[in-house]
């Protein structure tokens, strides 16, 4: 009775992992750091988490995952409330459809589909900002972002990896 509650609270724990994880990359992307653009431009690291557990583990990453995501990054930025997470809704909805694509492909692949839909994410949260403050932002920013997401996604999905091979076990 008692190695099935340490089983069952073991196997809660393991499923919380990919969020717990994320959660710590998202709040250790927002610590101030003394950068002239750190405060503005930083890698949209909910995008890459999203797509990297969607894509690869998407039975223990799931839309409630994704909107707690997409709340704290709502608390932690300078954006309207419900922004990011209208934009990682947005990166879930596409890889709903695109996921079965991406699994089980070369790493090169899934680069390139994450630079194609998080520009396509990017875009939209840009939209949505625009519109709520009735002016086009500049786009600049939105495409430094961009870049830097880009360029951080093979470290970032190095780190996910890590978890998703040293911490979470498959139920056999």
């Amino acid at each position: 009775m008692q190695d099935e509650m340490a089983e069952s609270v073991k196997s809660y724990f393991q499923r919380l992992t990919p969020m717990c994880f994320s959660l710590l990359l998202i709040l250790l992307s927002y610590i101030p750091l003394n950068f002239i653009l750190s405060s503005n431009i930083r890698p949209a690291v909910g995008l890459v988490c999203v797509y990297y557990w969607i894509i690869h583990r998407p039975d223990i990453f799931n839309l409630f995952s994704v909107s707690i995501l997409g709340i704290l990054e709502d608390i932690l930025s300078s954006v309207p409330m419900g922004t990011n997470l209208f934009s990682l809704l947005v990166l879930y909805m596409l890889l709903l459809n695109l996921g079965r694509f991406f699994n089980g492909k070369p790493f090169i692949v899934t680069w390139y589909g994450f630079a194609i839909l998080s520009f396509l994410t990017l875009i939209c949260k840009w939209l949505v900002v625009s519109i709520y403050y009735s002016q086009f932002l500049p786009f600049v920013p939105v495409m430094f972002s961009y870049c830097f997401s880009v360029a951080a996604y093979p470290i970032l999905s190095l780190l996910n990896a890590f978890v998703q091979n040293y911490l979470i076990q498959d139920e056999a």
